[in-house]
């Protein structure tokens, strides 16, 4: 393996592990009722659904719970016998719930990935009597912490500046049909979360990623100032 090859290797698993991370936080925040219900009592408006504030943490729970897989009906607070929502509300919700199973399918499946990496790289390592493994992961890891947050700071500044656009590019990417495409005056979904709901939720979302960014800013100062002298040391004394 050359070097080139051998550092996009690095780069590649770092991506692999930081964004099996990222998943795994940003499917907690979406089935984390305490926090819908949060955005529910600020943003939503269901009066003319004939639907009380008081009956919003009924509604987050069973909304979360179905987006986790818990359940697959979600019943009116009211009347357990009905729906929560409309058909093609729920089919729009459960294609949601496809995107929160692919969050929790890349936090294992990448996790699990990036320890076999990096346990394969040590192993043959050690076989190879290389000395400077620890580095080339460290390395890896700090260019995939620069990449992730020059993406970061790119979505966040086209929200800033048009979070419209973001949110309907969201949408049409992640999404095969128009279901998604609600009216707020007749469907109670859109009415519990309009737009300024995601906005808000999405700073919610970027607040419980912090230590994440944390961890990624620690990786690429400390391989600035510390991981590069060293294995520009250690090539020095070969």
């Amino acid at each position: 393996m050359t070097k080139a090859l051998k550092k996009i290797g690095f780069v590649l698993l770092g991506l692999l592990g930081l964004v099996a991370l990222m998943c795994s936080i940003a499917a907690s925040c979406v089935t984390n009722s305490a926090l819908m219900e949060q955005g529910f009592l600020q943003y939503g408006s269901t009066a003319h659904l004939n639907l009380s504030p008081t009956r919003y943490g009924k509604c987050a729970l069973g909304i979360a719970n179905y987006l986790d897989g818990k359940v697959n009906e979600i019943a009116h607070p009211d009347d357990p016998a009905t729906p929560l929502f409309s058909e093609d509300e729920m089919l729009h919700l459960h294609d949601v719930r496809g995107i929160v199973d692919g969050l929790k399918a890349i936090r294992w499946i990448g996790g699990g990935l990036t320890l076999c990496g990096i346990a394969a790289a040590w192993f043959l390592a050690q076989k190879k009597k290389e000395n400077t493994i620890m580095q080339d992961i460290w390395q890896g890891f700090a260019w995939a912490s620069g990449i992730l947050f020059s993406l970061a700071a790119g979505l966040c500044i086209w929200a800033l500046m048009d979070f419209e656009s973001l949110f309907l590019a969201f949408h049409y990417v992640s999404f095969s049909n128009d279901l998604w495409l609600m009216d707020p005056n007749t469907d109670l979904m859109i009415a519990l979360m309009p737009q300024e709901f995601f906005m808000w939720y999405g700073g919610e979302m970027l607040k419980s990623l912090l230590p994440i960014f944390g961890i990624m800013l620690c990786l690429i100062i400390s391989w600035i100032k510390v991981g590069r002298k060293e294995t520009e040391e250690g090539k020095n004394t070969k």
